[in-house]
């Protein structure tokens, strides 16, 4: 069971390799590697996570004073 479960790791780390090389290779030949839905999808997150990381400070600054006391 143990040598199926190490078989199965290994098949989707090479399986994750093999697709971050041709990711990889499409952006250096300038390819789209995501459809447009998929790019504005990401860019999205991006900026929501621009976001909580700016509302995550601005928590952190208001704790810190109460937190030092």
């Amino acid at each position: 069971m143990i040598a199926l479960v190490l078989a199965m790791i290994v098949c989707v780390a090479l399986g994750g390799l093999v697709v971050g090389f041709v990711a990889v290779e499409a952006r250096r030949d300038g390819r789209q590697v995501l459809t447009p839905e998929g790019e504005e999808i990401l860019a999205d997150a991006r900026r929501r996570q621009d976001a909580l990381l700016h509302r995550g400070e601005k928590a952190a600054r208001g704790t810190l004073p109460n937190v030092r006391k």
